[in-house]
């Protein structure tokens, strides 16, 4: 199955934790709980609503339960067998179901961490990477946060010759590694765990950052330093009213493109 923009309808909350721990929860918005491949872990999914106030009953029901990731789905189960178009140059699928990759597409299998490639950051960092490729050569990237490691393969895809992929969730890492292999793009990409201090100073023409807008005002007196002088950085994960705070964090960068999409911001900056 063709998933094209608009077709995120369901918000889907990863959880570190066992089903029985669910069995008994409610809520109005709640259309499924679903066992993922790894033991331990359950995905509740919902309607479209209050991310804020679901998030807020999930951990009333269960004070400290580990999130591992709240993102958008065109389907109220875990996806696979599916593909993603984002342009005539980049294209996703995840096997599965009858559906096979085909020439030109970028495999991923997104089961523990952030990157489906459904969310509209996602998409948002995606589209602007392509003009980033337009733009100039870009030959070494970071790529913050890697999640399922599908911007770092994207940034390959495009043209980049070297990556690092870089995330401090453990888990994360071993789904990107899978992902890289099955791309077969594992002489180009590095994934590590970690997260700036993995990065030697001034040796990148791109750092892509699809962060949470608290991580992305924390760390931002530090992310220009792995960039070479004149670099870009690409940075996702906030929405259009946060947009100020995050140009007043970087007064040295020049704003090259913005763009929007359901309320997200991404935006690209020279260094």
């Amino acid at each position: 199955m063709e998933f094209l923009r608009g077709a995120s309808q369901y918000l889907q909350v990863k959880l570190k934790a066992p089903l029985e721990d669910w069995l008994g929860f409610d809520h109005p918005a709640l259309v499924g709980k679903h066992v993922l491949e790894t033991e331990g872990l359950v995905m509740l999914v919902f309607r479209p609503g209050d991310i804020n106030e679901i998030l807020r009953a999930v951990l009333d029901y269960r004070p400290g339960v580990q999130v591992l990731e709240t993102g958008l789905s065109p389907s109220p189960g875990p996806l696979f067998g599916y593909r993603r178009r984002y342009s005539e140059r980049l294209r996703v699928v995840s096997p599965g179901q009858g559906v096979e990759p085909r020439p030109g597409e970028i495999v991923i299998k997104s089961n523990l961490s952030f990157g489906s490639g459904f969310h509209p950051t996602t998409e948002l960092s995606i589209l602007l990477l392509e003009e980033v490729f337009r733009l100039r050569k870009v030959s070494t990237v970071f790529d913050l946060g890697t999640g399922s490691g599908i911007l770092a393969l994207a940034a390959v895809h495009l043209g980049a010759e070297k990556v690092l992929a870089a995330d401090i969730d453990a888990r994360a890492c071993v789904e990107a590694k899978e992902n890289v292999c099955l791309n077969r793009k594992d002489g180009q990409i590095l994934v590590v765990s970690g997260s700036l201090d993995c990065a030697r100073p001034a040796i990148f023409d791109l750092l892509l950052a699809n962060l949470t807008i608290g991580t992305i005002l924390t760390l931002a007196p530090s992310l220009p330093q792995p960039l070479r002088p004149g670099g870009l950085l690409l940075l996702s994960g906030f929405v259009e009213a946060q947009q100020n705070d995050v140009l007043r964090a970087f007064p040295q960068a020049q704003l090259l493109y913005k763009q929007s999409l359901e309320g997200w911001q991404a935006l690209l900056l020279s260094l």
